[in-house]
């Protein structure tokens, strides 16, 4: 409970002048639990206690929280079989008009994000059980690897990523950062 209003679970100040909120408001007032809090989140009733706790924040304007860290959940380019060429040490040459590998939906997957030599991010998802190269043969595919040759390295410090036939998982390279640099 704030001077101007009220939240429940963190959500959106509910103001106390609005007529919507009146039911709500004398249910606690009177210390009954108010009907939508008994409700779960279809709309049936509860079975059991529901326990509502009051924070007594009157004396104080409500603002706004400060929005929380939210890791990547999105959607990127799919990957699979197909590899790119890759040179000793971990080179790949870029190959224009190079399509991605596949993934397979049944087997476990995840995201990688690439920053690309140009400023570009490129999300790539791909099997677990891919091959470095197959994230290699993503960028190729996205038109934005370049023409130049060039190295992926992760982790901090950032370090070269040599064996392009180790799997995404065992690079350790599931869900991280992955930064394209011209190869030297």
């Amino acid at each position: 409970m704030y001077r101007d209003g009220f939240t429940v679970d963190d959500g959106p100040l509910r103001r106390l002048d609005d007529p919507a909120n009146g039911e709500f408001l004398r249910s606690i007032a009177s210390g009954r639990t108010p009907k939508e809090m008994g409700l779960d989140e279809n709309g049936k009733p509860i079975q059991g206690d529901v326990v509502v706790g009051l924070r007594d924040k009157r004396g104080e304007d409500y603002s706004e929280p400060e929005r929380q860290f939210e890791a990547f959940d999105g959607e990127g380019t799919s990957l699979g079989s197909e590899a790119a060429p890759v040179a000793a040490g971990g080179v790949v040459t870029p190959v224009e008009g190079a399509t991605a590998p596949t993934v397979d939906e049944s087997q476990p997957t995840t995201s990688i994000q690439v920053r690309l030599l140009n400023g570009k991010r490129l999300i790539v998802k791909v099997n677990k059980a891919a091959k470095v190269a197959d994230v290699a043969a993503a960028v190729n595919a996205s038109g934005d690897a370049g023409s130049d040759p060039y190295t992926l390295s992760a982790g901090f410090p950032p370090r070269a990523v040599e064996d392009m036939n180790q799997t995404v998982e065992e690079a350790g390279l599931a869900g991280s950062v992955v930064n394209q640099k011209k190869a030297a």
